[in-house]
């Protein structure tokens, strides 16, 4: 069985953006179980040097449709600045899931053809679709989420495997 470009992208993008508004869930509960400052998660962080836990869904959001919108070779989002508050936060990801549903699978069918630039910070290059797609796109998605979920894990919350890898009940 073969997946195509969209099989491996949208929903699995869907899915990981189901399990980051979960965390928002667990933030807030963490914040009223432990009589935290509401928000406080939010600027939460592992090292002075990373993301804080509000920053992870806003930039993944960006970065969603930025991967996106250059998989499907059209003119690249404008990222865009989000309120680090749980409405503004959860409305990113509502706003980021819709764009996703409108993607259709024919909108990334030359997405393995193409040859895409990467610019400082983090890589510099071109990268063929496969590539571009395995170990910058899926990769780039993946690693905010994690980062998330080990913030909220650093500061205590029940949140596990169960919860990262997110509602798996059988399709059928």
């Amino acid at each position: 069985m073969s997946f195509s470009i969209y099989d491996v992208t949208v929903p699995v993008m869907l899915h990981g953006l189901t399990v980051m508004d979960d965390y928002l869930l667990h933030a807030q509960n963490l914040e009223r179980s432990n009589s935290l400052d509401p928000g406080s998660v939010l600027t939460s962080r592992l090292a002075p040097d990373m993301l804080t836990f509000g920053e992870q869904f806003a930039v993944n959001c960006n970065k969603v449709q930025l991967h996106m919108t250059k998989l499907m070779n059209r003119n690249q989002a404008t990222p865009r600045d989000v309120a680090m508050i749980y409405p503004a936060l959860q409305g990113r990801l509502l706003e980021t899931r819709s764009f996703l549903q409108t993607i259709q699978p024919e909108d990334l069918s030359s997405a393995q053809t193409h040859v895409y630039e990467l610019t400082p910070s983090v890589a510099r290059g071109w990268f063929g679709g496969d590539d571009y797609i395995r170990h910058v796109v899926l990769a780039d998605f993946f690693f905010h989420i994690a980062m998330a979920h080990a913030i909220l894990r650093h500061l205590g919350a029940p949140a596990g495997k169960k919860d990262y890898l997110g509602d798996l009940t059988p399709v059928g």
